[in-house]
């Protein structure tokens, strides 16, 4: 049986409200804004060139954000899931193209809201400010964190920090896009694998 979205909306603001308390007004309030959708899996939600005017909140499923080269080969930026969001800060903020793709690895439903209406939300109602600030921390210190793993760490190190923070996710994205990731070729990262005595991911989740 299918959860109503009412219920799915409530299991994504229960989320949220782990980052920081969301009361039963907020999020009332914010029922009247949000647009439920969902996507099959290898879907591009957002694709370069978009003039993105939304933000997406995963209330279930994963997707990638990436970049695409000229020649076709794309790199994975990174990955986000349940309560995480998906846009271009960049696009919102300055109206040009965005940069990158976002593509969905598994079946995902997101709550999505205008920015427009989303800086009236924040404006209205001081738990969704807060709400909107912990989430640009969070996205400040996500990329801020990557760059210095790339400066700064071999790639054993950048796997074994990928493991550590997205454990949860592991199982569920093919070792093809965690190499690219990584910033490193399958071979290398079956290599780094078995030194650290562990088994190969099964691809066959995600093609």
């Amino acid at each position: 049986m299918k959860q109503p979205i009412e219920e799915k909306f409530n299991t994504l603001t229960h989320y949220l409200s782990t980052i920081t308390p969301l009361g039963d007004e907020a999020i009332s309030l914010a029922k009247t804004y949000f647009i439920f959708k969902s996507f099959d899996e290898r879907i591009d939600i957002i694709s370069a060139g978009d003039k993105v005017k939304n933000i997406c909140f995963i209330s279930s499923g994963l997707v990638r954000f990436y970049y695409l080269t000229e020649n076709g080969k794309d790199f994975n930026k990174s990955f986000a899931s349940q309560g995480e969001i998906i846009s271009s800060i960049s696009s919102l903020i300055t109206d040009e193209a965005s940069p990158f793709f976002v593509e969905t690895l598994l079946p995902t439903e997101c709550f999505c809201i205008s920015y427009d209406d989303f800086v009236l939300l924040t404006e209205s109602h001081v738990e969704w400010n807060r709400l909107a600030m912990k989430l640009l921390e969070f996205l400040a210190l996500k990329k801020e964190k990557r760059e210095a793993d790339f400066l700064l760490l071999s790639a054993q190190k950048r796997y074994e920090g990928f493991l550590y923070e997205l454990a949860h996710l592991e199982k569920k994205i093919p070792n093809y896009h965690i190499a690219s990731y990584l910033g490193i070729t399958e071979v290398a990262l079956s290599r780094i694998r078995k030194r650290l005595g562990l088994t190969l991911v099964n691809d066959e989740k995600v093609e």
